[in-house]
C-alpha cells in the first residue's frame, strides 16, 4: 500500500511531469508551424522571386525617370531668363504585390492542422494527468463517502449526451439547407 507521503511525492512528480510536457507539446506546435511556414514559402518562392524582381526593375525605370526629369529641369532652369523654378520631388515607386487565394489557404489549414493536434495533445494530457491524480486520491480516501463523492463528478457523455449533439446537428441543417 502507498503511504501518505509516497503519495504526496507522487502528486507532485505527476504535477511536474505534466507541466514539462504541456511545455514540450507547445514547443512541438511552434516546431511545426515554422516548419509549415518554411514549406509554404519554399513552395512560392518562385513567385515570390518574380515579384521581388519586378519590384526592383520598377524602381530601376523610376530612378532613371527621376535623373531624367532632373536633367530635364535643370535644363530649363539654366536656359530661363528670370524666374525661381521649383521642382516638388521625385517620383516613388510603386509597389507589386502579388497574392494567391491558395498560398493563404494552404497556410491556414496547416496552421489550423497543428493548432488542432496541439490541442488534442494538452488535452489528452490533462485527462491522464487528472486519472493518475484521481488514482492516487482514490488510494487514500478511507470513507465510503469520500469515494461516492469523488463519482459524482460527471462525465463528458452526461453533459452532453450524443442524442442532445444529433438535436443539434439537426437543427443546423434544418436552418442552413443542409441533409434532413
Amino acid at each position: 500500500m502507498i503511504t501518505a507521503r509516497e503519495r504526496q511525492e507522487l502528486r507532485a512528480v505527476v504535477k511536474s511531469q505534466f507541466r514539462v510536457l504541456r511545455g514540450e507539446v507547445e514547443q512541438r506546435q511552434a516546431e511545426l508551424a515554422a516548419s509549415a511556414a518554411e514549406q509554404v514559402r519554399r513552395r512560392y518562392a518562385t513567385s515570390d522571386k518574380q515579384v521581388d524582381d519586378l519590384n526592383w526593375k520598377i524602381e530601376q525605370i523610376i530612378d532613371q525617370a527621376n535623373k531624367d526629369i532632373r536633367d530635364a529641369f535643370k535644363g530649363a532652369q539654366s536656359d530661363s531668363e528670370a524666374g525661381k523654378w521649383t521642382w516638388t520631388g521625385a517620383v516613388h515607386p510603386p509597389r507589386v504585390t502579388y497574392q494567391r487565394e491558395d498560398r493563404w489557404a494552404l497556410q491556414n489549414a496547416l496552421t489550423s492542422g497543428i493548432e488542432a493536434q496541439a490541442k488534442e495533445a494538452l488535452l489528452r494530457l490533462q485527462r491522464q494527468e487528472a486519472d493518475l491524480l484521481q488514482q492516487l486520491a482514490l488510494g487514500a480516501l478511507e470513507s465510503d463517502e469520500a469515494r461516492a463523492f469523488l463519482r459524482t463528478i460527471p462525465s463528458v457523455g452526461e453533459l452532453v449526451p450524443a442524442s442532445r449533439l444529433k438535436e443539434i446537428e439537426a437543427s443546423f441543417d434544418q436552418d442552413h439547407g443542409g441533409p434532413r
